[in-house]
């Protein structure tokens, strides 16, 4: 049972009921979302957390308040109290919330959403805000299957927008005609239109570098196909140790590895995220090696 949508009640279940490795089987849900808030019709149609949920019990086909139709955990004001009988004896009885209090969480739920970007009841919406939200997500999700070519060409999140990440310094190191592209966390807008720009002065239509390093620890929102389709690489680096946003996404890596030529792909760390791209079945089927630190070092050195 969900009592009500606060992130500190909610965050720890995302997880918990995302966690395709853990694999929990969940029997009965009760949880007020926004198809549960009436409205001033008062026909029953969650905040942006409360949106995660609910996409991730319809998915999963998780039993959802059935005691109440599917309807919301409520007290109505003309009705005797909901008493529900569960197995073993244990009754329990409905004391809140009432019709009226849900009926303004469900203003209250439809103003978070839009400060949030996202539309009540969108299961794209809600999918595209836990995948901004790294550190709500296992390794294995109910949510997403790991398929590579499905990453690489399925629609792409609103890029990276970021006034900060934007003002990254970009630059493309040359010597004895060899270089690496270094972009910071550049925005796509700013990095494609740095790399057009360079690519019309040298009157080429494509970048070709030794190596590049992926934009913004490899976010999926800064590595896009249009910027990728900008430059020709067989090595990318991905600096990261996954700890925070746990970087990389793996659209983007997707993106790299599927169409992109990519023969190398560089981890300065080995991470549960970062590993998974070192599966044969991936590196034979897409034709690249994943190169990580030696255990006993620090950091990956590289020639090229």
């Amino acid at each position: 049972m969900l009592t009500h949508v606060d992130a500190d009640h909610i965050e720890g279940v995302l997880k918990l009921v995302n966690d395709a490795n853990l694999a929990l089987e969940v029997g009965e849900v009760w949880f007020n979302g926004y198809q549960q808030l009436p409205s001033d019709e008062d026909d029953y149609l969650g905040p942006p957390h409360g949106e995660i949920l609910s996409t991730l019990i319809s998915s999963r086909d998780i039993p959802w308040n059935t005691p109440f139709n599917r309807g919301p955990v409520v007290r109505e004001r003309t009705a005797p109290l909901p008493c529900i009988d569960l197995p073993g004896g244990l009754t329990l009885t409905v004391l809140g919330p009432d019709e009226a209090t849900l009926r303004s969480l469900r203003s209250v739920w439809e103003e978070e959403c839009r400060k949030a970007g996202i539309a009540p009841g969108s299961t794209r919406d809600a999918l595209d805000l836990l995948a901004r939200q790294q550190r709500l997500r296992p390794l294995d999700t109910y949510l997403a299957d790991f398929d590579p070519e499905a990453l690489a060409t399925g629609p792409e999140s609103s890029a990276d927008s970021s006034v900060t990440n934007a003002s990254s310094i970009v630059l493309l190191a040359e010597y004895d005609g060899r270089g690496i592209l270094l972009p910071g966390d550049a925005t796509p807008t700013v990095l494609a239109e740095g790399l057009e720009r360079l690519l019309a002065e040298r009157g080429r239509s494509v970048l070709d570098v030794e190596a590049v390093k992926l934009p913004h620890h490899g976010s999926r929102r800064n590595v896009t196909r249009g910027v990728l389709d900008l430059v020709r690489s067989p090595t990318y680096l991905v600096s990261t140790d996954s700890s925070y946003f746990r970087h990389p996404d793996p659209e983007a890596i997707a993106r790299v590895v599927v169409g992109h030529g990519a023969r190398r792909l560089v981890f300065n760390y080995r991470t549960e995220i970062t590993d998974r791209w070192s599966d044969q079945a991936l590196t034979g089927r897409f034709g690249y090696d994943a190169i990580y630190p030696a255990v006993e070092t620090k950091g990956v050195a590289l020639e090229i």
